[in-house]
C-alpha cells in the first residue's frame, strides 16, 4: 500500500486502508504504518492439546506473548511474523502438573524462557496465507509451515484498525527435545501414561493497532503534563512547547505526571492527525528524557517511518532492539526496512 506524502487522516488507515492504491513495483518505509499490527493476548490464544492414555487430551495453553504481524493485503507475498512466548506461562489448570511442564524434564523454563517464532517465507493461500518460518524451543530450531487462516481482513474497530488470523499444526515433542522424562516426578511414566509425541497446536491471534486519536492526557492525579504541553504547542508552536516542557520538567516537577507515557502518547496522537514533523520533535524529546523506557525508541522509528525516513527509522529500531531484544515489533520494522534499499525477492515475504 502506498500512502502519499502530505496526508492527514483522522486516525491512521481509516480511508488510507481503504483507498489507497497498492504500489505496483515498490514498498515505501511509510507503506508499513498501516501494515504492523500487534498481537493482542487478551483477544488471542495459543493453546494446545496432548492424548493421554490412548484417548483422553490434556489441553492447556499459554498466558502471556508478544507478537507484530506485518499485513500487506496488497501484496501478501510481503508479510511477516514474530512471535515470542513465555514458557513460564504455560497452563493446563493444574498446579502440580503445570510445575512439571515447566521443570526440565518438558520446557525446561530456567535455562530457556522463550518460544520464538520468526517467518522467512510467506505464500498467499485461498484462505489465507502459508507461512514458513523457524520454530525455537527449548533451544531447538526447527523449520515448520504453517497454514493460517485470515479470519478477519483488515478493518476498524472504532478507531482502531484490527486484523485476525487462526493456524493449526501438530508438532512432534521429540523434534525439540521435549521428552518427558521422570527426573522431576519419580511417579511420572511416560510408557504407562501413553503420553503422545504429538502436540496439536492451536492459534487464534487477534492483532490492532493501537490509536490515539480522542485522548485525553490531563486526567489524574497529578495530571498529565502532555494536556498542557498539546495546548502551547498549538497556540505557539512546536519550539514554545518544547520549551515549556523543559521548564515545567525543572521548575514544577511534582506539579504535573512527567512519565514517558506523556509525550510518547501526544507524539503518537500528532502522528496519526498527519502532524509528523511535531510528532517527530516531541517523540525525540522523549528518547532524551526516556533513553531507557521499553517503547519510546519504538513511537520515534514509527513517525520516521510515517515521515517516509527509512535510513533514520531503521537507526532508531535497531537500537531499540540493542536494548531490548524480544521486541517483536522493532525486530519486524527493522527487517523491512532493512529489505527496502534492495529491489529483487528476499524471503520472509519481505521484498
Amino acid at each position: 500500500m502506498t500512502i502519499r506524502s502530505g496526508f492527514h487522516c483522522s486516525t491512521l488507515a481509516v480511508a488510507c486502508m481503504v483507498t489507497v492504491a497498492a504500489s505496483a513495483h515498490s514498498q515505501q518505509a511509510r507503506d508499513l504504518a498501516i501494515q504492523r499490527f500487534e498481537i493482542d493476548p487478551m483477544h488471542s490464544t495459543v493453546g494446545f492439546a496432548s492424548t493421554i492414555l490412548g484417548a483422553v487430551k490434556v489441553r492447556g495453553r499459554f498466558k502471556s506473548y508478544a507478537g507484530t504481524v506485518i499485513y500487506d493485503a496488497q501484496r501478501p507475498e510481503r508479510s511477516s511474523v514474530s512471535v515470542i512466548i513465555q514458557t513460564a506461562s504455560i497452563t493446563t489448570d493444574m498446579t502440580f502438573r503445570d510445575d512439571h511442564l515447566r521443570s526440565p524434564d518438558f520446557f525446561d523454563v530456567k535455562r530457556f524462557p522463550t518460544i520464538e517464532f520468526v517467518s522467512d517465507l510467506v505464500t498467499p493461500s485461498k484462505e489465507g496465507a502459508i507461512i514458513s518460518g523457524n520454530l525455537t524451543m527449548r533451544g531447538v530450531s526447527k523449520r515448520i509451515v504453517l497454514p493460517a487462516k485470515l479470519v478477519l481482513a483488515p478493518r476498524l474497530v472504532g478507531t482502531t484498525p484490527n486484523v485476525a488470523f487462526s493456524s493449526e499444526i501438530v508438532l512432534s515433542r521429540k523434534d525439540f527435545g521435549i521428552a518427558g522424562t521422570n527426573k522431576f516426578n519419580p511417579d511420572f511414566d511416560p510408557v504407562a501414561n501413553m503420553l503422545s509425541d504429538s502436540v496439536a497446536v492451536l492459534l487464534e491471534l487477534a492483532a490492532n493497532r493501537d490509536s490515539f486519536i480522542g485522548r485525553v492526557w490531563g486526567r489524574g492525579t497529578p495530571p498529565g503534563v502532555a494536556d498542557t504541553i498539546d495546548r502551547v504547542l498549538r497556540s505557539k508552536g512546536i519550539g514554545a512547547a518544547i520549551a515549556s516542557y523543559r521548564d515545567l520538567r525543572a521548575t514544577q516537577p511534582t506539579k504535573f505526571n512527567f512519565g514517558a507515557d506523556q509525550l510518547d502518547g501526544l507524539g503518537r496522537q500528532l502522528a496519526e492527525q498527519g502532524r509528523i514533523a511535531d510528532a517527530l520533535a516531541l517523540l525525540a524529546l522523549n528518547v532524551e528524557m526516556y533513553p531507557k523506557t521499553r517503547g519510546v525508541l519504538e513511537a520515534l522509528g514509527e513517525a520516521q517511518v510515517l515521515a517516509n525516513d527509512a535510513t533514520g527509522a531503521l537507526a532508531t529500531y535497531r537500537r531499540a532492539l540493542l536494548q531490548f531484544p524480544n521486541s517483536t515489533s522493532a525486530r519486524e520494522m527493522a527487517r523491512h526496512l532493512a529489505s527496502l534499499d534492495t529491489t529483487s525477492p528476499k524471503r520472509g515475504g519481505v521484498q
